[in-house]
């Protein structure tokens, strides 16, 4: 660990203190398992880039389960939990939002470690906080859509799943100039066969998924994200991880160093995918 990392530690060492403050992640949603990783034998058997899961994980509630009235106009998107396994890659991705002072300290961890990741934002959350979001994008960060208040959509109608898609990708706008090239669902990293509809309709092509949970928003302390995903990573491999917790700030550097000295390389979703 550098120096310059400590030296920072010690000058944001108060902000674990406003984790306890921070509202526990909607991502915790009970449509993934204990371990946060996917159990269906068809996301397993589609871990290859460009492999459409069409109905991985069926609508929850009765609206989403009987408003399939509007046929899909186009294409839908390809769920894609994985990129390619035969090089060193592994996209670092993070869900964008949280408490401004622990959203602060996470990018400026990142700064020291040089690290370029892909943030799955949410709207009203980046409408709300114009001052962080440019400041991600100027770090060279890449931003996609996360859904404009991330609700659970599983349980959402069409219209609904739409809305949230839509203005999602509406809020981007301003700041990167379009709707951005990745989507992710919030409450499920596997959507079901109206989300994937309704986001190939909104111009994304890949409903991005992950193979490693960190399991950062359980708040189960930085010595079990790191064991967590040393278990789960290793070539084209997804990490999801999130802004707005103590844990995250404290586990990055041991992951990032973890990742180097097995000669994987963190990059973008874009780097990843392509």
């Amino acid at each position: 660990m550098n120096d310059g990392r400590v030296s920072r530690r010690g000058l944001f060492a108060g902000a674990g203190a406003l984790a306890g403050a921070v509202l526990l992640d909607a991502c915790s949603s009970a449509s993934k398992g204990a371990s946060g990783s996917t159990t269906s034998a068809a996301v397993t058997a589609s871990t290859a880039v460009g492999t459409s899961v069409a109905a991985s994980a069926p609508p929850t509630s009765a609206a989403a389960a009987t408003d399939t009235s509007e046929a899909a106009a186009g294409t839908a998107a390809r769920y894609v939990p994985k990129g390619p396994t035969t090089g060193d890659a592994v996209a670092v991705t993070f869900h964008f939002d949280g408490q401004s002072a622990l959203v602060k300290h996470l990018l400026d961890v990142m700064k020291d470690e040089q690290l370029h990741a892909t943030f799955f934002a949410i709207g009203k959350w980046i409408t709300a906080n114009p001052k962080l979001t440019h400041r991600a994008i100027a770090d060279g960060h890449e931003l996609g859509n996360h859904t404009e208040h991330h609700l659970s959509m599983l349980t959402l109608g069409r219209k609904q799943v739409r809305a949230e898609i839509v203005d999602g990708g509406k809020a981007l706008t301003p700041y990167i100039g379009s709707i951005g090239k990745w989507f992710r669902p919030s409450g499920t990293d596997v959507p079901n066969q109206i989300i994937l509809d309704e986001a190939g309709k909104a111009g994304y092509p890949v409903s991005v998924g992950y193979d490693v949970n960190s399991l950062d928003y359980k708040e189960v302390g930085a010595k079990k994200v790191i064991d967590t995903v040393k278990r789960g990573v290793g070539p084209g491999s997804i990490v999801s991880m999130h802004f707005g917790h103590q844990d995250t700030i404290d586990a990055l550097p041991t992951i990032l160093d973890y990742l180097r000295t097995n000669n994987l390389r963190p990059v973008t979703v874009s780097e990843l995918l392509g």
